[in-house]
């Protein structure tokens, strides 16, 4: 049977008259709830409609609520034709998003927008906004501004929203709440200090200048590089390319890993940021260049994610970590389009620092050909070097292969050198510094061989 879904917008009259015509020529009118300020002008047009309001005190929550809408609107229209009426737009009602997906020939005869509605009562007209039902709080992540929350019905809800928006605009930011049919400018942790929130109560947060805001993204980040990149921005920061703070970005990486080691939280955060902003310079660099934006850098990353993790979206199995990165390096040399193990081993980067590129080179090599040290060579490497010191010849060579047979033999072990030399070094620079003067090299040296 023919099923309409009509909004009723905000005020009595809202109404359009040809969604006037079809509830008139309509078997079953269904109204959502009765206790709309929209729904007098039915009943002052005598209008008979059925109410769904006793679907509110049997439903769980919101979701099970318009669930049980959509259920209750579908399963009489199969008897008839109906027209089921939600206050605001049909574009934001829950249950007749529902509906739409399991009617297919449903028509829409759209309404008065609470969200565009609550927007302009507050002042602001702007042909795109983002709006969210306060229902909808788990789904909400991703909005422009202006931004509106509507159905804000109870404190409850303005405090969880309270706390939601603070995270992105900060708890001092200026917001328009507009409830008892009137806008209000508070600050956003008075939020839920008000009495009378109803289904017509929404909160408003207009756009918010840049040098006004206390909570910033990664956009915000982005265009403040970028003005200082401009002709009239700072002369340091208009200087700079790829090659000239090319060491800040290795630096600032070595910061943030000093930052873990410490487990300073107040610190890591700081040098997350400060590793943001070397990428950020970076995607501005290629962007004016004409390379490749933000969006293409990100798209890759996050399409060779899901690729490369093919265990988790795609049709590989594993049962532990160690399956899980030989999945990830077959879809790596698949992407990479690696026709040879030469290719894969040659991948490794040469700008690694040379004990990390030994590490990688050997994995590499050892998902090949057999790779082992046994300790008496490293007893012989270290033999043949005292005898050439002896004789007074280069030693160069002999040292670099000491030190990758020490790499095979730490592989053999299941050992990460670069995290093993680490501490080692931390332990001697902490033995020296507790005793200076006093410190005995040689038997320090000497315990580390007993």
């Amino acid at each position: 049977m023919e099923l309409t879904l009509i909004g009723l917008g905000i005020n009595s009259g809202d109404l359009s008259f040809s969604a006037f015509e079809k509830i008139k020529s309509s078997e079953c009118v269904i109204v959502r709830t009765e206790l709309a300020e929209s729904v007098k002008f039915l009943k002052e047009q005598g209008i008979s409609y059925i109410s769904l309001d006793d679907e509110y005190r049997k439903s769980r929550n919101f979701d099970t609520l318009s669930k049980n809408l959509a259920k209750r609107v579908l399963s009489l229209s199969k008897e008839k034709s109906c027209c089921y009426l939600v206050d605001g737009a049909v574009s934001e009602d829950s249950s007749c998003k529902i509906i739409l997906k399991k009617h297919k020939n449903a028509c829409v005869c759209e309404g008065v927008s609470k969200a565009k509605y609550a927007l302009t009562r507050c002042g602001i007209a702007s042909p795109s906004f983002s709006a969210y039902s306060a229902y909808d709080l788990d789904k909400f992540s991703r909005f422009t501004f202006p931004l509106v929350i509507f159905d804000l019905d109870n404190f409850v809800l303005a405090s969880e929203w309270k706390i939601k928006l603070s995270e992105f605009i900060g708890e001092e930011q200026k917001v328009w709440l507009y409830i008892d049919k009137q806008p209000k400018l508070i600050s956003l942790y008075e939020l839920d200090r008000f009495i009378s929130y109803d289904y017509s109560t929404a909160v408003v947060v207009d756009e918010i200048p840049l040098l006004e805001k206390t909570r910033f993204d990664f956009d915000d980040l982005f265009d403040i590089v970028e003005l200082l990149r401009a002709p009239n921005g700072c002369p340091w920061d208009r200087e700079q390319t790829p090659e000239s703070i090319r060491k800040n970005l290795i630096e600032e990486c070595y910061e943030l890993a000093d930052a873990i080691d410490q487990s300073d939280d107040d610190k890591i955060c700081e040098e997350i940021g400060d590793v943001i902003l070397q990428a950020v310079f970076h995607l501005i660099f290629a962007k004016e260049r004409g390379a490749f934006s933000k969006t293409d850098a990100l798209s890759d990353e996050c399409a060779k994610l899901i690729f490369r993790h093919s265990h988790i979206f795609g049709k590989d199995k594993v049962t532990n970590a160690s399956g899980a990165l030989d999945v990830w390096d077959k879809n790596k040399q698949i992407e990479k389009g690696f026709s040879t193990p030469s290719d894969y081993v040659l991948d490794v980067p040469k700008s690694f620092p040379a004990l990390l590129r030994t590490q990688k080179s050997i994995k590499r090599v050892s998902k090949y050909q057999k790779i082992d040290a046994t300790f008496s060579s490293i007893k012989h490497a270290i033999n043949e070097i005292l005898e050439k010191l002896e004789k007074g010849e280069n030693v160069v060579k002999n040292s670099g292969s000491l030190l990758f047979l020490a790499c095979l033999i730490l592989k053999k072990l299941g050992v990460d050198g670069e995290e093993s030399l680490y501490f080692a070094v931390d332990n001697f620079v902490s033995e020296f510094a507790k005793t200076e003067k006093d410190f005995d090299c040689e038997k320090y040296v000497e315990s580390l061989i007993d």
